[in-house]
C-alpha cells in the first residue's frame, strides 16, 4: 500500500565544521520530535584531507522555528557557523 503523503521540505537550520556541534544538535532535535538529516555528514573527512564544505543540518520547514528557538541559546565555541536566520 502506497503513502500518498507529500514528502517535507527541509530547511537549512544549523552549518559547522564540527562534528561535536552536530551531535549535540541532532540529540537536541530528537528529543523534540524534529525531523532533520545532516547534509555532507560524512564526507568532510577523507583520510587526512578535510574539504572546505560544512555539515548542514536541515530541518523540516514546518517545524523550523521550533527548532530555531531550541537553538537560540546555543553557541558553538568551536565554530565561525550559527543557526539560520
Amino acid at each position: 500500500m502506497a503513502d500518498n503523503s507529500p514528502c517535507p521540505q527541509f530547511k537549512e537550520l544549523f552549518k559547522t565544521y564540527n562534528h561535536a556541534d552536530i551531535a549535540f544538535i541532532k540529540s537536541l532535535l530528537e528529543a523534540n520530535d524534529i525531523m532533520y538529516y545532516v547534509n555532507n555528514e560524512n564526507v568532510n573527512f577523507v583520510g587526512t584531507l578535510t574539504f572546505a564544505e560544512p555539515m548542514r543540518i536541515m530541518v523540516e520547514e514546518e517545524k523550523f522555528e521550533e527548532a530555531r528557538t531550541l537553538l537560540a541559546d546555543f553557541n558553538s565555541g568551536f565554530s565561525k557557523f550559527s543557526v539560520e536566520e
